[in-house]
């Protein structure tokens, strides 16, 4: 019987393993797919393929340098709000507000808020505003904030109340939903 349960065990892995390695090559598909796009095809995906595309082409833009800053100098207002409000989505749900700070994402936080206004996430600015302001944080130094291992991980987690504001986050309607309809409207603007 044993020998069944770890022959399932091996078997369930492999097909996670399949499953992810399979939707890794899709994204990486649609990731090619969506940077070679006219602006036409792009208009006629559906939303949700148009949030990825947006994504993929201002990442692939992004990828082209070695600091996060530099490539943000060269984005349009439209693009560096989308760009900065996806990343800090990802980080959030990924590992927290602490998170997002800590990695190189921060180099998005001073257009965070203005971002927020302008796709219409007023809940969530007043979130990261209050957050922001109750805490002291100056958005153009984070630099107190970069580690280099875990337990600096750690410190940075206790310095400030971190699980207040992402419990907070969750409960409100994802940044990806204002992302959506932004991308929709401002098509032109994000390519």
């Amino acid at each position: 019987m044993k020998l069944f349960s770890t022959l399932f065990k091996i078997f369930k892995a492999r097909k996670l393993e399949k499953q992810l390695t399979d939707s890794l090559c899709q994204y990486k598909a649609n990731e090619e797919k969506y940077v070679t796009m006219s602006l036409d095809a792009l208009k006629r995906l559906n939303d949700e393929e148009l949030f990825d595309a947006t994504f993929a082409r201002l990442e692939r833009k992004a990828s082209r340098f070695d600091e996060l800053s530099d490539a943000l100098d060269t984005f349009n207002d439209a693009q560096k709000a989308f760009y900065s409000l996806y990343l800090l989505e990802l980080e959030v749900n990924n590992g927290g507000l602490c998170q997002y700070f800590v990695n190189s994402s921060r180099a998005t936080a001073p257009y965070v808020s203005d971002a927020m206004a302008t796709v219409g996430a007023h809940e969530h600015k007043a979130l990261f505003d209050g957050f922001i302001t109750r805490n002291n944080i100056d958005l153009t130094d984070l630099s107190s904030f970069k580690i280099e291992d875990v337990e600096e991980f750690e410190e940075r987690m206790e310095r400030y109340p971190f699980d207040e504001y992402d419990d907070a986050f969750y409960d409100f309607e994802p940044l990806q939903v204002y992302l959506e309809k932004f991308a929709r409207a401002k098509t032109d603007e994000l390519y």
